[in-house]
């Protein structure tokens, strides 16, 4: 604690934020659309994020920016979930949009009265409070593009390469799988290949997390290192180099949270370590944290926040204690990066353990060894998809990728879909 005067800090926010969300109301914005709301009048919804398929409608994240009560006007905010019939999507609704409606706001609820899942406690962490259905009722659209710029084009990308990918010569799942890997996508990806994943404890790479956008920077750190960026003067200018591949990585995959957390966490530890006072790993890590937290309090609840969190942090306490565990110099370079991807894997999963059990009450016997075994693999699997992305419009080059890309999507399937013969493959208790 005296060499990490942080904590003394950190630890009572934690406890100060788990007493307020236990015990106290959660505070409204200042302008929040409850304060003017008022049953069947009109207001408008900006979409803030894009559609999500479900059985009978299609989701959408969005804002009241305004509430129109006879004659006032007021400008507002505050978050609700906009649900519109599937016959809606030939409307093409799409992030940035602006829809005006009266339908009337209803209050989210728990699914049922059966189910151990606080559907309701969870969506106010997140300051949604209401459901609006338009099934039912009318609405217009008025404006669009008129969302955040950066985000808008950000999210514009993304669908550019998930189209590339889709359009490759790829079979239909595959394609699915290297969108869910690289771009966080997992709408075209069967229920059979999720289950597989989930059984072998590797749900985290059919998503954005964290986790997959460090093992990306950590295989481009090591191909640096192969080369010039490996000598010691040029180790700021192999670190800036990293920092703005993170950036460019949270861009192309719509600027998510999680993968924003590694990219700012990279750039502490870059700025911390080149400083006059020297660096402490975990001494930045508990910073960082302590940075978002101040932002948006309630991000302590946020399932991602907790994952990412953990995991860096596992991967932070194998580094400090690697040499301790293993002599580097008996080990070649490609065999010292393989046991050192594995020993990462490993302490990361460990750390990711309790809380998987907690939040999902299920064990996963093989989660461990599967992840020892397949998350090496899977970072040249990120990296192909990646020199796919940006060779595939070159001849005989882009052929090759594609090749290359396709054995190993296919060789990562089936090695996953061995959980199918696994005796155990998931222990519910």
């Amino acid at each position: 604690m005296k060499k990490r005067p942080i904590l003394f800090v950190l630890i009572p926010l934690c406890f100060l934020i788990i007493i307020w969300e236990s015990f106290l109301p959660l505070v409204f914005v200042r302008n929040h659309y409850s304060k003017h709301y008022a049953n069947g009048s009109g207001y408008q919804i900006l979409i803030k994020s894009d559609g999500e398929l479900r059985d009978k409608t299609i989701k959408y994240k969005g804002e009241i920016i305004r509430c129109d009560n006879g004659n006032l006007r007021h400008i507002t905010e505050g978050d609700v979930l906009v649900y519109f019939s599937k016959s809606d999507s030939v409307y093409n609704i799409k992030y940035g949009d602006i829809i005006s409606t009266n339908a009337p706001l209803k209050p989210i609820e728990n699914f049922t009265k059966n189910s151990s899942f606080d559907y309701k406690r969870y969506m106010k962490r997140k300051k949604i409070y209401d459901n609006v259905f338009l099934l039912y009722y009318p609405w217009q659209r008025i404006d669009s593009n008129k969302c955040n710029f950066l985000i808008t084009k950000s999210r514009e990308l993304n669908k550019l390469c998930q189209n590339k990918i889709l359009n490759s010569n790829l079979p239909r799942q595959e394609s699915a799988l290297a969108i869910g890997m690289l771009l966080g996508e997992k709408e075209y990806i069967d229920e059979d290949t999720q289950e597989n994943f989930r059984e072998a404890g590797l749900t985290h790479i059919l998503v954005v997390s964290g986790m997959n956008i460090a093992i990306i920077l950590i295989v481009l750190e090591s191909f640096l290192k192969l080369f010039f960026f490996g000598r010691e003067r040029l180790i700021v200018v192999r670190k800036l180099i990293l920092v703005a591949m993170a950036f460019a990585l949270c861009f192309v995959v719509s600027l998510t949270p999680s993968a924003l957390r590694v990219a700012i966490m990279m750039l502490a530890f870059l700025f911390s370590k080149h400083s006059n006072r020297g660096s402490d790993s975990i001494n930045v890590f508990f910073v960082t944290v302590l940075v978002f937290l101040i932002f948006d309090p309630m991000v302590l609840f946020d399932w991602s926040f907790q994952f990412s969190f953990l995991a860096v942090f596992g991967i932070i306490l194998f580094a400090r204690w690697r040499h301790r565990l293993f002599n580097e110099k008996r080990l070649n370079y490609f065999l010292r990066q393989g046991v050192s991807a594995a020993g990462m894997t490993l302490s990361a999963q460990v750390f990711l353990f309790p809380l998987l059990l907690w939040r999902f009450r299920v064990i996963y016997p093989y989660m461990l060894l599967f992840n020892i075994i397949i998350v090496p693999f899977i970072s040249i699997v990120l990296i192909t998809i990646i020199l796919f992305l940006l060779l595939s419009d070159i001849a005989f080059v882009g052929t090759i990728v594609e090749t290359l890309m396709h054995w190993e999507l296919y060789l990562l399937m089936k090695l996953v879909g061995v959980t199918d013969s696994l005796p155990y493959a998931a222990i519910e208790i």
